[in-house]
């Protein structure tokens, strides 16, 4: 597999992954029988972009609420149970000189043999608007966790399958129609996109090989993707447009959107949050 591609099949298979809800709504992230669940902690935070808090809670009894936005981490806002959390705790942006302690409290919390879950809610103190903090990928850098290891896939060194074959490339839609109209509506910056199901079945754009993973993964994997949607929208089927954050190598994103029972797939390079949601809007208008 193409070192540049790595990232983005690892995000792809970051949807199939079921999601299991503890009482009370938390997701469980990592199971108590999981190696590392700190790898699973930062792959949290990593996949997300917007300003969130996220609260990770331990089976075990302590707790670590963070800031999070454009996968760094601005800021610790509460730690019961954890011991050490005053140098991080009060602090507005955490810097280079926290990274340390900050690291010892996401270890502290995320132990092995115990399950951990996280809930996801409206950022804490001084909003979303910094620029500065930990970047995740540094966090995890430095205490060794491939972000975009394919945990589990033990066969993906073994034998890498054949690329499925693309699709027929067709003539573009008219600007704002259907799921072929947010693609151009994203403009350039939309590398990579496949359409598969709906009326515009089949439609796509972009290097042969991004494609063809497109294609392969939903292939193996659309039931998949499409419970992993209704979890995010109001009912089952429900049109919903969804990014997956940023993957670290080459910048690029995930882009999901299903609409009139067609479901896109593409690869954005950079973040692209902004002309993503604009373009969603515009479709749904």
């Amino acid at each position: 597999m193409n070192k540049a591609t790595l990232p983005i099949v690892a995000r792809l298979h970051s949807l199939q992954a079921p999601a299991r809800f503890a009482a009370g709504g938390a997701r469980v992230i990592a199971e108590a029988g999981d190696r590392n669940p700190l790898a699973q902690l930062l792959r949290a935070a990593n996949e997300t972009m917007l300003g969130r808090s996220l609260q990770f809670d331990s089976a075990g009894g302590p707790s670590l609420t963070l800031d999070v936005s454009g996968r760094r981490v601005l800021r610790v806002t509460a730690a019961p149970g954890l011991a050490g959390a005053e140098t991080c705790l009060g602090v507005e942006v955490l810097e280079d000189e926290h990274k340390d302690d900050l690291i010892k409290l996401m270890q502290a919390v995320a132990t092995p043999r115990y399950e951990l879950r996280v809930t996801s809610g409206p950022i804490g103190r001084g909003g979303d608007q910094v620029s500065v903090g930990l970047p995740v990928a540094l966090l995890a850098d430095l205490v060794l966790i491939d972000l975009n290891d394919l945990a589990g896939d033990d066969s993906a060194e073994a034998e890498e399958p054949a690329p499925a074959p693309v699709p027929e490339r067709l003539a573009g839609a008219a600007p704002g129609a259907g799921l072929a109209g947010l693609a151009e509506a994203v403009g350039p910056g939309l590398q990579a996109w496949l359409i598969a199901g709906g009326a515009e079945d089949g439609r796509s754009s972009g290097p042969e090989e991004m494609v063809s993973h497109l294609q392969g993964f939903l292939d193996d994997e659309r039931e998949a993707v499409d419970r992993q949607l209704d979890l995010l929208s109001p009912e089952p089927g429900a049109p919903v447009c969804v990014m997956l954050g940023a993957t670290l190598i080459e910048g690029h994103s995930i882009l999901v959107a299903r609409l009139d029972g067609g479901l896109l797939l593409g690869v954005i390079e950079g973040e692209g949050t902004g002309a993503a949601l604009t373009a969603w809007r515009g479709v749904l208008a």
